[in-house]
């Protein structure tokens, strides 16, 4: 059994930090240890600490086809400490928005992202993010636009829907929980 878990997060729009904070209250919830929510980018653990004694969540969005900068140098300074068994990565990103596109077998970014890092977590998984039309910059709702013309989804430029299944969000962290207290045996 672990004493805490240390959620990892990188959000562009802030909507990544809402997934986050939602995960970690149902772990407070669910628990028997300490919960903890770090930022990525600036980690406010000491690294000699992380991945010691914890079960280690770390979420990421999807732009432009990669897990944002943050993420990845957190993932790049911080893998080999890290034990696999008590690792749980979690991609936000709109192709999830497909109930078919949320595993690893079959979510492309979310395979690349495991496989750039040579990394087999405990856990992992792709969860829907919110498309915000109105939010974006100007170059920023062009691409978008044009990436869900490709994929069908909608290209509005005033659709705001937010994708996330709070529900598959909830059964991920009770997996983490159980997992992290040890109910769950490890690969």
């Amino acid at each position: 059994m672990t004493t805490r878990i240390d959620i990892f997060y990188a959000s562009h729009d802030g909507h990544t930090l809402k997934i986050a904070r939602f995960i970690e209250k149902i772990l407070m919830g669910a628990f028997d240890g300490k919960v903890t929510l770090h930022s990525a980018k600036s980690p406010d653990l000491e690294a000699e600490r992380i991945g010691q004694d914890s079960f280690t969540v770390v979420i990421a969005p999807i732009r432009y086809g990669y897990p944002l900068r943050e993420a990845e140098a957190f993932l790049r300074a911080n893998k080999t400490r890290i034990a696999p068994e008590r690792l749980a990565m979690l991609l936000v990103c709109l192709t999830a928005r497909k109930p078919n596109r949320q595993s690893v077998e079959t979510n492309g970014y979310l395979r690349k992202w495991l496989a750039r890092h040579g990394l087999t977590p405990k856990i992992a998984a792709s969860i829907a993010g919110k498309l915000d039309y109105p939010r974006y910059r100007p170059f920023d709702r062009f691409m978008i636009r044009l990436i869900m013309r490709m994929s069908r989804g909608p290209t509005d430029p005033t659709t705001q829907i937010e994708y996330t299944d709070w529900a598959q969000v909830e059964a991920l962290s009770q997996e983490i929980a159980r997992l992290a207290q040890g109910e769950l045996t490890p690969a």
